[in-house]
């Protein structure tokens, strides 16, 4: 049972040592779900939330790394209205020591949540994060679909943006954050083979992805009456 991530190693192994009982104990599941940007990935999380309420009656938390990277912010000093001045710092600073040092944090933060509490993991590298030590689910999404999306979704800024404009920033946007996660993390994409699922979230109605998911969790997570 093991992260993906050779930088959490032994981080993990000092979290195994100290919180060997409370790990032991733990009886909620580990579920990660990643991907890219605009992949689906909080959706999925909400329908994995109300799965197991619904048939286990078991409330599992769902930890984003936007909910972790907002602490990490706010014990930094940033105020909460200028959190997005704070991402903009880590994206643009030239002090890559320190956007690094944000990054492992994060990802520290979400493991350590993972191994003695459990939940739901969400975030581009949750997967990497999680490992062996739960189920991981990949999601992807060709450029072209999540460039639609955006577009039409009125809450975002790239909001009636040209789509080819936009289908290229994106391709632009995950190359560079495919490059930049895999030196700083030394992982490689093709790793993401190693997950238990790899789901490509195109061309389903919500209701189609949602039964999608509710199949998987049953295969793993049956339902008591069904044990």
């Amino acid at each position: 049972m093991s992260t993906y991530i050779s930088h959490l190693q032994n981080y993990e192994t000092e979290l195994r040592d100290e919180f060997s009982s409370i790990i032991e104990k733990r009886t909620n599941p580990i579920i990660a779900i990643g991907g890219f940007s605009g992949t689906g990935k909080d959706t999925v999380a909400l329908f994995i939330q109300d799965y197991f309420k619904n048939t286990h009656n078991l409330e599992l938390k769902i930890v984003g790394a936007g909910e972790l990277v907002r602490k990490i912010a706010n014990e930094s000093g940033w105020k909460e209205q200028n959190l997005d001045e704070f991402m903009k710092h880590i994206q643009l600073t030239q002090n890559k020591e320190f956007a690094q040092k944000v990054d492992i944090e994060i990802e520290k933060r979400a493991l350590k949540i993972a191994l003695l509490e459990g939940g739901i993991l969400v975030g581009r590298m949750a997967p990497f994060v999680i490992g062996t030590n739960g189920l991981t689910i990949w999601l992807e999404v060709a450029a072209e679909v999540i460039s639609t999306r955006i577009s039409q979704d009125s809450s975002r800024a790239e909001h009636g943006m040209d789509i080819k404009e936009l289908i290229q920033r994106i391709k632009l946007r995950d190359s560079a954050d495919r490059e930049r996660l895999e030196e700083f993390y030394g992982i490689s994409f093709q790793d993401k083979k190693k997950f238990n699922f790899i789901l490509r979230n195109e061309g389903y109605s919500i209701e189609k992805l949602e039964e999608i998911i509710k199949n998987i969790l049953n295969e793993n997570f049956p339902p008591p009456e069904q044990n």
